[in-house]
């Protein structure tokens, strides 16, 4: 089980690119920046479906008894529920970008 670091997945020459105007967006979809960002939600998926496996086999263990710290299925329930709180944060934030993109063609 892995949580990402948002350091690692928000660059600031990531963020950069994507900010600009309509030359720096079409720049950055020739240069991968697009792609990137897919694998970045695929990468914030994925850590979320194996944190939330981890839990679920944790709570298995604890409840037949091959588990004995209780303490290890706490941490790994916080791990996916930050990993989870991260993933809808960001869909907001790619949903409201979105909007803010359709109301200004308007």
């Amino acid at each position: 089980m892995f949580i990402v670091p948002m350091s690692s997945i928000i660059s600031g020459a990531g963020v950069g690119s994507i900010a600009g105007n309509a030359a720096n967006a079409a720049a950055a979809t020739e240069t991968g920046v697009a792609g990137d960002f897919k694998n970045i939600m695929q990468d914030v998926i994925n850590n979320v479906e194996e944190t939330e496996a981890a839990t679920k086999v944790d709570a298995y263990n604890l409840s037949i008894g091959n588990m004995d710290d209780m303490h290890t299925m706490m941490i790994n329930t916080a791990k996916a529920d930050v990993a989870l709180q991260t993933m809808v944060q960001l869909r907001n934030k790619v949903l409201e970008s979105y909007q803010t993109v359709m109301n200004t063609g308007l």
